[in-house]
């Protein structure tokens, strides 16, 4: 399955922006020697020869350590590589940006993204999450002869589990994601891995703290637990006989960019861009189902949000949500400019915002919903899950999520 990558080099910003992650997966052992392998051998070493002796059994560990993250090494630069080609960036590591800590903190996170999604370490996250996400559209569409004229769209995909198991229940399913490295990751995951359980990954390296037994720390994780690609592109069908490789998509980009309605504020996240005031045209109302899993909460203008889902959605059309209400901004005093259209749709001024204050409660996002045409038809609050968590850990950050599904009135 394709996912729909832009040939570079047009663009020096964003060359610069996808190379940045290229980098980050290549030379992520670097990294990752630095802050999990070398803290610990530089602190032995500060030891007193006495003090050394009662951890007899720690330069073992280091060593195990170093040995998993050579591992590592060996699947990130393989995602580099085949993202490089994928891309059409054919020109020399030399000539590609130099990561920065936080591109190098998403590859560990992709780490974890991998074993939440497509191990058998992320069973009950899922359960709680994706499986009721996708066992509520099949509620709410119960004849499958026509599940593959129902459109669906997945916004903020991560590495397109959610897709998939919508796709293999019959419905057209689309996902989108912003980030690179997911990007990079997904298209990995889907397109080069053939057989299940054919690499693996120690993901739990940077977590030291919360531990029963070292082995937890040490312990692989095999990836993917099925073959999405045996499925979707070789004699995948669904139950109704219709080929599962044309029922499943991706697109790269900011949601409210791909699929926002034109009243929007210009700004990073939405774009005069051409080929995304196209795709916006043929994506207005083209839309059955916006099921979104820990995602509302990722916006720093939820009200964006809402108008986007609004304009993608047919009349009737259902949003199906489940997350918390964690919002990501809060405390992010950045600045940004937006330039703020008047009624007739003509710039009137270019105004500085920061990304925080608009977190709001959920008696408060309801009330925006109701204002904005969205009639919920179900809820449920409180329901408990970790996110990309260590499950054999002593303690996790439990989220408490809200579920809802909502009509377009």
């Amino acid at each position: 399955m394709d996912v729909d990558e832009p040939t570079l080099l047009e663009q020096d910003a964003e060359f610069k922006a996808v190379t940045a992650a290229l980098n980050a997966f290549y030379k992520f052992y670097t990294w990752q020697y630095g802050r999990v392998v070398r803290p610990k051998s530089v602190r032995l070493n500060s030891l007193t020869t006495e003090e050394q002796q009662y951890l007899s059994w720690f330069p073992e560990l280091i060593a195990q350590l170093k040995e998993r993250a050579l591992a590592n090494r060996t699947v990130t630069e393989e995602i580099a590589m085949i993202a490089a080609q994928d891309w059409g960036i054919t020109t020399s590591q030399l000539d590609w940006e130099e990561p920065r800590d936080v591109d190098y903190d998403k590859v560990r996170a992709t780490l974890l993204q991998f074993a939440r999604e497509w191990s058998s370490e992320g069973v009950d996250e899922r359960l709680k999450t994706i499986d009721r996400i996708v066992a509520k559209v099949c509620e709410l569409y119960p004849n499958p002869k026509q599940r593959a004229l129902t459109k669906v769209l997945v916004p903020g995909c991560g590495l397109g589990r959610q897709v998939y198991e919508l796709s293999r229940k019959g419905f057209w399913t689309q996902g989108n994601e912003v980030s690179y490295s997911m990007l990079m990751a997904l298209s990995y995951i889907l397109n080069s891995l053939k057989e299940p359980e054919s690499r693996k990954i120690y993901p739990y390296l940077h977590k030291s703290t919360n531990l029963a037994l070292r082995k937890l720390q040490l312990r692989a994780v095999s990836i993917p637990d099925v073959s999405s690609f045996k499925e979707l592109m070789n004699t995948g069908l669904s139950p109704e006989g219709v080929d599962l490789s044309q029922l499943m998509s991706m697109t790269a980009g900011s949601f409210v960019d791909l699929y926002g309605p034109s009243e929007l504020s210009s700004s990073d996240e939405f774009t005069d861009d051409p080929a995304a005031v196209q795709f916006r045209a043929e994506n207005l109302k083209a839309f059955d189902v916006v099921a979104t899993c820990f995602f509302v909460d990722t916006a720093h203008n939820i009200i964006d949000y809402l108008k986007t889902i609004r304009n993608v959605l047919k009349e009737g059309g259902v949003w199906i949500n489940i997350g918390p209400l964690h919002w990501h901004f809060e405390g992010d005093q950045t600045t940004r400019v937006v330039k703020r259209a008047d009624m007739e749709g003509q710039i009137a001024t270019s105004v500085p915002v920061i990304m925080e204050g608009m977190e709001l409660t959920r008696e408060e996002l309801f009330g925006l919903m109701d204002a904005m045409g969205f009639e919920i038809l179900e809820q449920e609050s409180g329901i408990q899950t970790t996110y990309g968590s260590d499950n054999a850990a002593l303690s996790n950050f439990v989220y408490g999520c809200e579920f809802w599904v909502a009509k377009l009135r």
